[in-house]
């Protein structure tokens, strides 16, 4: 304790050294610190450094301080994790090397396509070019790798992905979902041995359409792939958004003029599911910068919603219910009917209500559980303890060793805000009469029994919206938006 405080105790000291003598501190570590010295040549930048050097050494009899490297330009993400532009002397003359640290192009489960485009676009970020001049050398070459990835241009090789297994493939309880598993169960069933720490290397083909159990399911070795007679090709979509997309996003998140929509569209992608994001936000830990909910279109902000189902108290059929458009097999002049042959017979309003409100507190229970679970594919870490390590995952043994994940709850406010509007919405008569339009019979339909059951769906809205008004989410903190005003 009394180490790290001391370690502490000098690394400030330093910076208010640094400080007092028109150095600025970018970076500070446990046993180094970053100074940007603000001189454009070798010379100048040596000399300060060896100034510095020498004011901090003086200051203590059992400690010295030594200049480990020169970056000429540096992109810095967040702690250990950074490229620079590192100044190397060779044969009497400084030469320029990259250096990376932490980066995903570092990571293992990242396939050779994957890392070559994002050493080719850290080339162009630390380049020194104007800053629309790289946004606009990016984009281009993610049109052109794009282009080249759906014509399957590049070699099968590049697509092999490494994942080490965390344990025995056996002992994975969601091995459905996990494609190094899948490989490594085929390869049990073949009677290769496979066990744990074994790192499988596999590619992901087929259309897999971003299921992930689709996708594991068509994981297979590279023998397998590059067999003439195989007809496996890559995963192009799959690729494209799980392997190429991520690690470019993160590595440009700190330049203006581009964003994860932008960089989506280059590489051919739906932008729709694609939302931006403050850069800035995530670096600090701030929140992050969204657009307005109301602005994205329902297709979109209720597609991981949980349908509401009812049943028929007298044919005890069970049924989804998704808003006036189904017509005429579920809503009618009498309201909601049960659309099973034979039956037809109207739900009282009042069976309504109990059901849609029974759903509710269902749901409610499960954002009360607070379940966290792990990101990582691989891990499927899932617990209702909160590690000491804030969204660290500690792995499936609680050792924190073996998964580089974060857990997040399994159902989150947000989510459990717009399953809410989704059941609000499905007894809406105005946005149910908005939606159908001006012209046709169906939308006339519509409108008609639209008015005829609006005080019955009123009913129903009502109890969800009582369940709205206590949500905390549609509530905004007005101190959090204007309090650089009380400060100032």
């Amino acid at each position: 304790m009394l180490t790290t405080f001391k370690g502490r105790e000098i690394l400030r000291s330093t910076k208010e050294l640094a400080e007092s003598t028109a150095l600025r501190v970018i970076y500070g570590d446990t046993d180094s610190v970053m100074i940007n010295t603000n001189m454009d040549n070798m010379q100048d930048a040596l000399k300060a450094g060896n100034e510095f050097k020498k004011a901090v050494n003086d200051r203590y009899r059992l400690l010295e301080i030594d200049i480990d490297n020169i970056f000429r330009r540096l992109l810095l993400h967040a702690k250990k994790k950074y490229a620079a532009v590192n100044m190397v002397q060779m044969d009497g003359k400084y030469v320029e090397k990259i250096e990376v640290k932490g980066l995903d192009m570092r990571r293992r489960e990242y396939c050779a396509l994957s890392k070559e485009t994002s050493s080719k676009l850290l080339n162009f970020l630390l380049s020194g070019e104007e800053s629309d001049v790289v946004v606009e050398n990016v984009h281009e070459y993610l049109r052109a790798l794009a282009t080249k990835i759906r014509a399957f241009e590049e070699p099968t090789h590049k697509y092999i992905i490494h994942t080490q297994l965390g344990k025995d493939p056996e002992d994975y309880p969601n091995s459905a979902s996990m494609p190094s598993v899948q490989v490594a169960l085929r390869l049990l069933a073949k009677r290769k041995r496979v066990k744990a720490k074994d790192v499988m290397s596999f590619i992901i083909t087929g259309e897999n359409s971003g299921s992930a159990e689709s996708a594991a399911r068509h994981a297979f070795t590279p023998d397998e792939v590059v067999r003439t007679d195989s007809g496996l090709k890559p995963d192009i979509d799959y690729y494209l958004h799980k392997q190429i997309l991520p690690p470019v996003e993160r590595l440009c998140a700190p330049i203006s003029g581009t964003n994860i929509t932008l960089l989506a569209e280059c590489l051919g992608l739906d932008t729709s599911k694609y939302r931006v994001s403050s850069a800035s936000a995530q670096a600090s830990g701030e929140t992050e910068i969204m657009p307005l909910e109301s602005q994205v279109p329902d297709e979109i902000r209720f597609k991981d919603s949980t349908p509401l189902t009812l049943r028929c108290r007298a044919c005890k059929n069970t049924f989804q219910y998704k808003g006036l458009g189904q017509l005429p097999a579920v809503v009618s002049n009498s309201g909601i009917t049960c659309p099973h042959e034979g039956c037809g017979k109207p739900l009282g309003n009042l069976s309504v209500v109990a059901q849609v409100e029974a759903q509710i507190k269902m749901l409610m229970s499960r954002y009360y559980s607070a379940v966290l679970v792990c990101d990582d594919p691989d891990c499927g870490n899932r617990t209702r303890q909160m590690s000491v390590y804030g969204h660290k995952c500690l792995g499936s043994k609680g050792l924190a060793q073996g998964c580089l994940g974060r857990m997040a709850y399994e159902v989150g406010e947000k989510w459990m805000y717009n399953q809410l509007l989704y059941f609000s919405k499905l007894f809406d008569v105005v946005k149910s009469k908005e939606k159908a339009g001006k012209a046709g019979e169906q939308a006339e339909k519509i409108k008609v029994l639209s008015e005829i059951n609006r005080e019955r769906f009123g009913t129903v809205k009502d109890v969800v919206k009582g369940y709205l008004d206590r949500n905390g989410r549609q509530w905004v903190q007005m101190d959090t938006l204007f309090g650089f005003a009380l400060k100032a």
